[in-house]
C-alpha cells in the first residue's frame, strides 16, 4: 500500500492524545483492527476489556500471533462492522474506527452499528475528500423544506481492485460531521485534518435520547407466535407477539405523566385483502415494561373480528402515542392474513 514501515506511528501521535493515559475500568472496541496495534496499546494502558474485530481472516490471525508474543489479554473476533450487535459483543466505553469508513459500501448502516455498541466515545480516523477540491456546502430548498447539502464523493474502483481494499465513499469534512450528528452523536469535534485524512471524536448523549432524535431510532422487529388464521365474524381474537427493540431509542411503557404522550404500544391496522383500509386503529396493547435497545417482550393482543366475512390483513406496528407510528420512520411491520367466516 506504500505506507511507511513504522505505520501507524503517524496516526498514533494524534490518537494517543485522545485516549486517557489510564484506561483502568474502561472497555475498548477496535473495529477494523488489522493486526491489533491500537488494541494492544489500549491494553497497555490498563483497559479491563479490549476487543479487536476485523472482517479479514488474515488480520485476525496476525492479531492472535501478536497476542501470543506479547502476552497481552486482547480478544479478537472475525466480524465485519455490519455484524456489530450489543447483544452479542456488548457495549464499550470507547470505540475506535480507524482507517475504516472509506472501505465501507454502506457507511450509514456502519455508523448506526458503531453507535449501538458505543457507550461514550467514538474515535474516527478516515480518508476524506481533499479539502482543497471539496465544493462548499450550500442551502437548497426541496419544495418548502430548506436543507443543507454536503459534498460526498463516490470512488470508482478499477476492475482489478482487491475486494478487501475497495474504497467507496469519501465525505467532505462537513458531510462527515453531519452524518455523525444524524446518527445520534450529540458532540462531533474535528481534531485534525492533514491533506486527505481527518480525525474526529464523537460523544453520545448522556441519559435518554431526546424526543426529536428518538424518532429516527424507533425500529422494531415483530414476530407472531400465536394467532388465528380463520375466525367467525365478530368473535374475540387473541394474538401473541414477541416484540424486540432493534433501534437505538429507549421505549417507555408509560410516556409523559400528564397525558401518556410518547408511550410505546403495539398497535395494528385492519385492511381488506386489496389493501383498502377498514380500521386504522384496530386495537392497542401495552408493553409490560420499558424496553432498552436489544430487549424483547411478549405481548398478548386482544381485538374483535370484523362483522363482515371476507379476507383481511391485520398489520401490526409499534406506535409512540401522540407522536408517530414506527413505520413512518422506516421500521418494518408484521402482516397477518385473517379469513373471517
Amino acid at each position: 500500500m506504500g505506507e511507511p514501515v513504522d505505520h501507524p506511528l503517524g496516526p498514533w501521535q494524534t490518537i494517543q492524545k485522545l485516549l486517557p493515559r489510564d484506561l483502568t475500568d474502561k472497555t475498548l472496541l477496535d473495529v477494523g483492527c488489522n493486526a491489533g496495534f491500537y488494541a494492544f496499546e489500549a491494553k497497555r494502558r490498563g483497559a479491563k476489556r479490549v476487543l479487536g474485530v476485523d472482517g479479514q481472516r488474515q488480520h485476525v490471525r496476525q492479531g492472535l500471533f501478536v497476542r501470543k508474543v506479547l502476552g497481552l489479554a486482547v480478544e479478537f473476533r472475525r466480524l465485519n462492522v455490519y455484524e456489530l450487535n450489543p447483544r452479542t459483543i456488548g457495549q464499550f466505553d470507547i470505540t475506535l474506527a480507524l482507517g475504516l469508513l472509506y472501505h465501507l459500501k454502506h457507511p450509514i448502516l456502519a455508523l448506526e452499528k458503531l453507535y449501538q455498541v458505543t457507550k461514550e466515545l467514538l474515535v474516527i480516523e478516515t480518508a476524506i475528500m481533499p479539502p482543497r477540491q471539496t465544493p462548499n456546502s450550500f442551502a437548497y430548498s426541496f419544495g418548502s423544506a430548506k436543507t443543507i447539502l454536503h459534498p460526498l464523493a463516490y470512488v470508482e474502483n478499477p476492475p482489478d481492485a482487491k475486494e478487501q481494499i475497495f474504497n467507496w465513499f469519501l465525505p467532505g469534512i462537513d458531510a462527515l460531521a453531519a452524518l455523525l450528528r444524524n446518527t445520534g452523536f450529540v458532540e462531533v469535534e474535528v481534531i485534525e485534518i492533514k491533506d486527505d485524512r481527518a480525525v474526529v471524536i464523537c460523544r453520545k448523549p448522556k441519559g435518554q435520547t431526546s424526543a426529536h432524535d428518538a424518532l429516527k431510532h424507533f425500529v422494531a422487529h415483530l414476530e407472531l407466535q400465536e394467532g388465528p388464521q380463520t375466525c367467525p365474524a365478530s368473535s374475540e381474537l387473541t394474538f401473541r407477539l414477541r416484540v424486540e427493540n432493534v433501534g437505538l431509542a429507549r421505549w417507555t411503557a408509560a410516556g409523559e405523566t400528564h397525558n401518556g404522550k410518547g408511550a410505546v404500544l403495539l398497535g395494528s391496522h385492519l385492511l381488506k385483502a386489496d389493501e383498502e383500509e377498514v380500521d386504522w386503529d384496530f386495537g392497542r396493547a401495552r408493553l409490560p415494561r420499558d424496553l432498552e435497545q436489544g430487549e424483547t417482550a411478549n405481548i398478548e393482543f386482544n381485538v374483535r373480528a370484523p362483522e363482515t366475512p371476507g379476507r383481511y390483513i391485520v398489520e401490526f406496528d409499534m406506535v409512540s402515542e401522540h407522536v408517530t407510528w414506527f413505520e413512518d420512520h422506516g421500521s418494518g411491520t408484521l402482516r397477518h392474513e385473517l379469513i373471517v367466516e
